[in-house]
């Protein structure tokens, strides 16, 4: 030792040598290692949680065609139903018109903040279509067989989904 009370480093490395010669603790079970590890693979591997907040559309009003509903602005009634939905902060105008091939069309528009160039899906057990959104968050799907389904639009933040439409 120094004149200050302090190993140098020779008397420190000595010390370190003299403790792992000395050493008899015992490694742990192989078990516990292995369960230790495994605890820190399940970690790596959980899902990250999505940051997509899921929005179920609720069905406002639903105007059938040729017929007028009361308090409607127009003279005539629509070749086309109607519906409206409400989604959170958005709502969605939805128009279903059948053509002469006996398929349908599918139009309709996001209103709210934050759905220009979403993607839209329709889909159901048979089929699915999918396009985007304009910059006005208008869309429009041609040619779909009648039957029960699913639509939704997603940006990055929201999804909205609108479940078992009657496209007939």
């Amino acid at each position: 030792m120094n004149f200050a009370g302090k190993m140098n480093n020779e008397d420190f490395l000595n010390k370190i040598v003299r403790l792992m010669e000395t050493d008899n603790s015992a490694d742990a079970p192989a078990d516990s290692i292995k369960w230790t590890k495994n605890l820190f693979l399940s970690r790596a591997a959980a899902p990250k949680k999505s940051l997509v907040q899921k929005v179920l559309a609720v069905l406002q009003m639903d105007l059938s065609p040729n017929r007028a509903a009361f308090g409607e602005r127009s003279a005539s009634a629509s070749p086309a139903r109607q519906m409206l939905f409400q989604a959170g902060e958005n709502d969605l105008d939805l128009r279903i018109k059948q053509e002469e091939n006996g398929l349908m069309n599918v139009r309709g528009q996001i209103l709210g903040e934050g759905f220009a160039d979403c993607l839209v899906v329709i889909s159901n057990e048979n089929a699915s279509f999918e396009t985007r959104a304009n910059e006005l968050s208008e869309f429009k799907f041609a040619d779909i067989p009648s039957g029960k389904y699913a639509l939704s639009f997603r940006n990055r933040e929201k999804e909205i989904v609108v479940e078992d439409i009657g496209i007939e």
